[in-house]
């Protein structure tokens, strides 16, 4: 379960009471729109709020990026939006220059290759420039237009960094302007995301969180990114829920706070109904806010074990963001829990495992789980072991990447190569019961019994409650003489 961070849209919905107040409410505003650009098919100002409204929207994308196409054609005097903006268009064009860089770099979920998106940009017949030029297109003449005023210029330094990957240019930028502008508060807001994410400088990090704050007490993003910072990074639990709260106070309607709130209140105080309160809150005030449905779906899959509605939620989760690797990653977990003894079931769940790695861009616990999958449940050897390695590739300390590969080679006879796996597992996390048990029992295929003995014991002192009659029976019939698991 993933932290998120406030993003960088400008927008602050209200709340309606209900999802169905809200669908019918937006419904009503599309259609209103409609009707205006029935008499005035080309004025900037309707097409924009379309564009905004689509944005919203789950699966859109194309008549989203082809509204603000439109929009941003009608308000300049040559018919490209690359030429000169009329004068009577100025503010129209500087503000919607600006949410279009922010919708295509948000759709594209921090990777511009993502076919999906870039699929339904080219069809919305936005010529030969590709995804990563027109961002940086838009986010210049976002600049420019606004004069470097707060709004465009704090999210191009985030473009810079997660997208162009120009951490300099983004260092530089946040830098330069924070210098001329140290009022704007949720530019010290995004400044401390950058340098707590990119250059790993937690205190330097904590200091600009304070500064946005300072500039901003009531500034709802700088509040939650400094409560998502003690929650996450410092784990200072006392002091994040006092900024939640605080956060809270000031705006209840906030959904990124409501999410982030409701994940600290399940995983940290295990308060589980006022989670489940901030969830559907934020829910009811955006129905597609992917991170709230994905939060929900994990508190009700591994707080209240409702399985069957914790995979209505995933599903709805991935209705409204499919390449939600989190989510990808949890369903085919619960699909492998309930349904991994069939033979439906168990390809179901690879399948959404197989996603799931696509769509983490090479994380190392996304597909050390994938490899542990086709270990335990597929018993594809050579598949898995293929996977396993691939994850320690990309982080040689990887528990579940480590411990499976311990297993494998086990099983293969080759205990010394299965010790040294179990021994990387021990050094990360040192209680970790199983690769203990594990390590016992390679001892004991090579006669080290002294060693198996002190295997087993620091075994039985870190199983939990559930499994150590298994263990117990283990260490007996070790003590007897016997050749352990």
């Amino acid at each position: 379960m993933a932290l998120e961070l406030p993003p960088s849209s400008i927008f602050s919905p209200s709340a309606p009471a209900t999802i169905s107040a809200i669908q019918t409410e937006t419904t009503k505003y599309e259609k209103d729109l409609l009707m205006k650009m029935g008499t005035a098919p080309n004025d900037p100002i309707t097409l924009g709020a379309m564009a905004s409204y689509l944005s919203l929207q789950p699966n859109r994308y194309a008549e989203t990026v082809e509204y603000f196409e439109r929009c941003l054609v009608n308000c300049c005097t040559g018919g490209d939006i690359r030429s000169d903006v009329d004068d009577s268009y100025k503010l129209v064009y500087s503000t919607y220059v600006s949410l279009y860089a922010s919708f295509l770099c948000s759709c594209s979920n921090d990777d511009i290759s993502d076919p999906s998106f870039v699929g339904d940009y080219k069809k919305a017949g936005s010529g030969s420039t590709s995804l990563l030029e027109k961002i940086d297109l838009l986010y210049r003449r976002s600049v420019e237009e606004h004069d470097n005023e707060p709004n465009p210029i704090n999210d191009t330094p985030v473009f810079l960094h997660r997208n162009v990957k120009d951490y300099k240019k983004a260092d530089q930028m946040y830098e330069s302007f924070l210098d001329s502008h140290p009022e704007a508060a949720s530019v010290w807001s995004k400044y401390g995301n950058f340098l707590k994410s990119v250059k790993k400088d937690v205190k330097a990090a904590e200091a600009a969180y304070l500064k946005g704050i300072k500039a901003g007490p009531t500034n709802v993003e700088c509040l939650t990114a400094y409560a998502v910072f003690l929650h996450g990074t410092l784990q200072n639990y006392s002091k994040a829920e006092v900024y939640y709260s605080r956060a809270y106070e000031v705006d209840p309607f906030h959904v990124n706070n409501l999410s982030n709130y409701g994940l600290f209140l399940s995983e940290i105080k295990c308060d589980f109904e006022k989670s489940e309160e901030m969830y559907q809150r934020a829910m009811k005030i955006d129905p597609n806010h992917h991170n709230s449905i994905y939060n929900y779906a994990v508190l009700l899959d591994s707080g209240i074990k409702d399985k069957s509605k914790a995979e209505e939620y995933y599903t709805r989760c991935l209705e409204v963001n499919p390449n939600h690797c989190f989510c990808l990653y949890n369903l085919a977990i619960l699909v492998e829990e309930v349904r991994g003894s069939t033979a439906s079931g168990k390809s179901e769940a690879e399948a959404l495992f197989i996603k799931a790695v696509q769509a983490s861009h090479n994380d190392p616990m996304t597909i050390a789980d994938y490899g542990r999958f086709l270990l335990v449940c597929l018993d594809d050897v050579e598949r898995a072991k293929k996977e396993l390695m691939k994850a320690i590739e990309i982080d040689g300390n990887c528990v579940v990447g480590n411990y499976n590969l311990g297993v494998v080679e086990y099983n293969a006879g080759k205990f010394s190569g299965a010790l040294k796996y179990f021994g990387k597992v021990l050094k990360r996390e040192g209680n970790h019961w199983e690769s203990m048990r594990w390590s016992a029992r390679c001892c004991v295929k090579e006669g080290r019994r002294k060693e198996a003995e002190n295997f087993y014991e620091m075994c039985r002192k870190n199983v939990p409650e559930e499994d150590r009659g298994g263990v117990n029976a283990e260490i007996e019939d070790f003590k007897k003489g016997g050749k352990g698991g």
